[in-house]
């Protein structure tokens, strides 16, 4: 089976509204393609790591590629996608808090 065929099931990470539903596709997504998010193997090359890292681009809203584009790694865009969506809740309640406040 090609990862074409089943990439249209997961969700286009839009922000944090949709972050754990895309996560836990995404996840499962590059499982089927061998790949464990949470364990890159040591030996994990740079174009099998290209890949995977294209892979998981295709699964991200075209509004988003600026805070990713400088990503090198699979690994370091995983992350990099959490820590930004968590950085925007955190400022839009510290907002809403001062707002809220005043």
């Amino acid at each position: 089976m090609s990862s074409g065929s089943y990439i249209v099931n997961v969700p286009k990470l839009k922000g944090r509204e949709n972050y754990d539903d895309w996560a836990f596709a995404a996840r499962n997504f590059l499982v089927l393609e061998g790949i464990d998010i949470d364990a890159i193997p040591k030996d994990f090359s740079e174009t099998e790591d290209k890949k995977a890292k294209a892979k998981l681009v295709m699964t991200i809203d075209p509004k988003l590629y600026v805070h990713i584009k400088n990503e090198t790694k699979v690994a370091s865009l995983w992350k990099n996608c959490k820590c930004y969506l968590m950085t925007v809740a955190l400022l839009e309640n510290q907002f809403v808090e001062n707002v809220n406040f005043n």
